[in-house]
């Protein structure tokens, strides 16, 4: 141990690249522990939303509050309540009785934020306007500076899973909350599973060293290249670039007196594992052994075997008389987070219901989270002369 704590981090990253210098995996990894954001996607920044608790959550402040907008406390909690505040204070005091746990300031700082950033809370400044939660979610990476918050509501979505009458249903918009959590993340494994026959399942290494990477610049595409180069390594290399990329990503070794400058393999992996927690209580996919699978079961979308769409993709070029581009990328105009049941999935998944999409403006349906956008066409105007 006390030997690894003194190897220079270029020493590692000579190893990691006589793993094998002509693989494109390995130039990327290399590239991604360098960078302050390795750790890429991180959901909720406080608690462990499992669908339970979020359940156990959402359901307190509907019982509670219902759909009305309602305040909050404002500031740190002296022990004087606040007048106007009243709801809040009965959903703290009901969250701490059966969780114990919650306090005025930790549900307010740490539980409706992450509520917030799953997409079931709105939150309000003292003006009354919405928060955008994409501007906060940013500030958590880029800036300190945030609003105020003042008053909340269930957003539709929060109101939705609290009315939903079925498991299904509950199970189905929990899954809208996880694509929210996890930028999208959720939406795009679909995308390979369902689609790419070279790919059945991916494992937590997999995920962590690759698709939990959030930077923009970063496509579909190229992440399946990526995996595909990653899968070439033997074991004994996978083995050996985990052993080193602990190495390098070791505080005790790297802290340098910085946070930001540190790395820390063992919390990636955790938030990687967490991640994998909360897609495998999707309708999206099932977790087995650290594996992700398409959920084929009984709160599943997909049928037993899970039915591949490349032939959809395939049957979208014959359909249009057109040739494939390498800038260009299919995309489903209704996603696959729409579908109620496995019959709907299988609409879902039809050459009509696909469009190809530059690959630049492909990747701003997932920074957006498939927000404020909108498909149009227009009519020609056709004159007839009799």
């Amino acid at each position: 141990m006390k030997e690894e704590l003194i190897v220079k981090d270029y020493e590692i990253l000579k190893k990691i690249n006589r793993i094998d210098k002509n693989n494109v995996f390995i130039d990327y990894i290399i590239g991604r522990i360098q960078d302050d954001n390795y750790r890429g996607v991180q959901c909720s920044q406080h608690n462990r939303l499992t669908f339970d608790y979020c359940d156990t959550l959402i359901s307190v402040i509907y019982k509670i509050a219902g759909d009305a907008v309602f305040n909050i406390h404002v500031g740190d909690d002296n022990g004087i309540k606040q007048r106007g505040a009243e709801l809040y204070y009965q959903i703290v005091e009901h969250l701490n009785n059966i969780g114990k746990k919650g306090t005025i300031n930790s549900v307010k700082k740490n539980t409706f934020v992450d509520l917030a950033r799953a997409g079931v809370l709105e939150r309000f400044n003292k003006k009354g306007n919405k928060i955008e939660e994409r501007q906060a979610i940013g500030e958590n990476k880029i800036s300190k500076r945030r609003s105020r918050i003042y008053s909340v509501v269930l957003s539709k979505l929060g109101i939705k899973f609290a009315q939903a009458s079925s498991p299904f249903e509950k199970i189905r918009y929990f899954t809208d909350i996880v694509n929210n959590l996890t930028n999208n993340i959720a939406s795009d494994l679909v995308e390979i599973l369902s689609t790419d026959c070279r790919f059945n399942s991916i494992n937590i290494l997999e995920f962590m060293y690759i698709f939990s990477d959030d930077r923009q610049e970063l496509d579909s595409n190229f992440k399946i290249l990526l995996l595909t180069a990653y899968r070439t390594l033997s074991e004994h290399q996978k083995a050996e670039l985990t052993k080193l990329l602990q190495m390098y990503c070791n505080p005790a070794r790297n802290f340098h007196g910085n946070k930001v400058l540190s790395r820390d393999y063992h919390n990636w992996k955790n938030e990687s594992q967490q991640i994998f927690a909360l897609l495998g209580n999707s309708s999206y996919f099932k977790v087995l052994n650290d594996t992700i699978l398409l959920n084929d079961g009984k709160y599943g979308l997909f049928t037993l075997p899970p039915s591949r769409s490349q032939v959809a993709k395939n049957k979208y070029f014959d359909y249009h008389k057109m040739d494939k581009n390498p800038n260009y990328e299919l995309h489903h105009i209704i996603p696959f987070h729409v579908a109620t049941s496995k019959q709907d999935a299988l609409f879902i998944d039809n050459e009509r219901n696909l469009i190809y999409l530059h690959k630049d403006k492909h990747a701003e349906f997932a920074s957006l989270r498939n927000i404020n956008i909108q498909a149009s066409y227009n009519t020609p105007i056709i004159s007839f002369y009799l």
